[in-house]
């Protein structure tokens, strides 16, 4: 069972250098496509309230403040939202239906309460009466189908293109894509289905600063991520500050929560009116992400919402079963060489004797071409290795910095320069600490020369102006092709599982030679 590499060895890291550092906690803006409230818990009373709230409650944000909830929504509802709210466990935002008066104008809202510390957010967004084909039962059936196509799908990459294909038709987006991450958090469309003349994204990779860390981290406690109209302007709290805080309101969870301007600039360089991203969970972690696009600026109610969130978990489960398959399958077959491999260990008077008895096993097992054994007494070698001046230099650094028990590399190049001339043999490593410093079991896996397609250069995913201060997304999406060298295959957890094993029947042997 192969690992893929890490794909993006040569180009800037702004993920983590620039990207990582934004604060979208704290926007303290809003999409108007809805408003929020922030409230004190025991009255309910409104502290802050988003600056659109005239249009859509009736009252300005300023005159709001103050207010009580029970001013504006009946005693049964108010009664409903307090039972929900002791009872609730608070890990996800509680959905109500709530009904606004004020004066004349009555309004329908569907709405989502979510519980912080000090206080709660309260999103209203105008409840609109569901198509016929929009309708429960419209929306079950058309579901239960999906399902029963997902799981009669035959390998993941049937399961990515059938789920975009499938939630294309059903949502309407004019592009839905399966955007899976790598262990570097890049990214790349596995499965994508898209109107005709729009340019297809569909193998491209693309960098981690795309969806850069603080937006991967709100995946995991958000079930959808909504832009409706790219080019709305968000409008701000009223107050600027909590003043139940006095710091600025924490809206990550919010489904209304604004967007930064340079992923609004990233948008319209891809020419997005609309956007809509669920994240693909596999494993409790986070896979991918179902990312919707429309050329215009549309509405995505509630019961659409709900599709996508439903979906996606089965698209999880999915991937995640197909997976433990896999894996069972691949340990299964690694667990019969490592019995006669621990076999050979034990029954051979060293342990050099004993894992080169038969090499064969040895090279199959770590899934390398050559392997070095190293102790205070011995020096044995399987397959092709480096010189041994290569290996030593290698020991040496292992010794400062390794401090892993097992440490493994699919770039021991770019790791340690002075191996660069051994990269035909030597891109990738494995290296099972025996002793500290001093004996270590080494596998060795070849360079793979991989051409690797990038949507827009990654090297200009930020641009910076000659002001050092204000910066720009990447402006082209074209096709842009990067030679990726010295890396080799990369490691698979289970190789890892199986090398801990070695490590262990090897330390048995040891103690059993002291003993004796």
């Amino acid at each position: 069972m192969k690992s893929s590499p890490n794909i993006s060895p040569t180009h800037k890291d702004f993920d983590s250098e620039f990207c990582g550092s934004i604060p979208l906690n704290f926007l303290n803006l809003v999409q108007p496509q809805g408003v929020l409230l922030v409230l004190q818990k025991e009255e309910l009373r409104i502290v802050q309230a988003s600056e659109n709230s005239s249009n859509w409650l009736g009252i300005a944000a300023s005159e709001l403040v103050n207010s009580k909830l029970s001013d504006f929504i009946k005693e049964a509802q108010l009664q409903k939202l307090r039972s929900k709210l002791k009872s609730q466990d608070f890990q996800h935002p509680i959905p109500l239906r709530l009904l606004w008066k004020k004066g004349e104008l009555e309004k329908d809202f569907s709405a989502n309460v979510h519980h912080k510390d000090n206080y709660l957010l309260l999103e209203l967004e105008e409840h609109t009466v569901p198509k016929e084909s929009e309708s429960f039962i419209n929306i079950y059936q058309e579901i239960t189908y999906v399902v029963a196509e997902l799981k009669e799908a035959v390998g993941k990459r049937k399961i990515e293109q059938l789920a975009a294909s499938e939630l294309k038709r059903l949502s309407g987006f004019d592009r839905v894509m399966i955007y899976q991450f790598d262990e570097r958090w890049n990214g790349s469309v596995v499965g994508e289905a898209l109107e005709e003349g729009m340019d297809p994204y569909l193998g491209l990779h693309f960098p981690a600063s795309d969806v850069p860390k603080q937006a991967r981290e709100l995946y995991a406690t958000t079930p959808y991520r909504l832009i409706p109209d790219v080019n709305a302007e968000a409008v701000k709290l009223f107050p600027v500050v909590n003043p139940l805080t006095n710091r600025l309101t924490d809206i990550a969870s919010c489904v209304l929560r604004a967007v930064p301007l340079v992923h609004t600039e990233y948008l319209n360089n891809m020419k997005v009116g609309a956007s809509m991203s669920t994240p693909i969970l596999v494993g409790g972690k986070l896979w991918g992400l179902i990312s919707c696009h429309h050329r215009q600026a549309r509405e995505i109610n509630y019961e659409l919402r709900s599709v996508f969130e439903i979906i996606s978990g089965i698209i999880s489960s999915q991937l995640s079963a197909r997976k433990k398959e896999e894996s069972l399958h691949y340990k299964s077959a690694l667990h019969q060489v490592e019995l006669k491999l621990t076999e050979q260990v034990l029954v051979h008077s060293t342990i050099e004797e004993g894992l080169f008895a038969r090499p064969a096993l040895l090279l199959e097992l770590l899934g390398v071409e050559g392997a070095v054994l190293i102790t205070r007494t011995a020096y044995e070698t399987a397959g092709t290795v480096p010189e041994k001046s290569v290996v030593q230099t290698i020991v040496r650094w292992l010794g400062r910095y390794g401090r892993e028990k097992i440490f493994y590399t699919d770039s021991l190049p770019r790791d340690l320069a002075e191996t660069a001339s051994s990269k035909n043999i030597a891109s990738g490593l494995i290296a099972i600490q025996i002793v500290a410093g001093k004996y270590y079991l080494l596998g060795f896996r070849p360079e793979v020369v991989r051409s690797v397609n990038w949507g827009g250069n990654p090297n200009e995913a930020i641009n910076y102006e000659d002001d050092g201060q204000k910066y720009h997304p990447r402006n082209s999406f074209r096709l842009w092709k990067e030679e990726v060298r010295e890396t080799s295959e990369g490691w698979s957890p289970e190789m890892i599982e199986t090398a801990r094993h070695l490590r262990t029947a090897i330390l048995e042997k040891i103690l059993r030679q002291s003993g004796n």
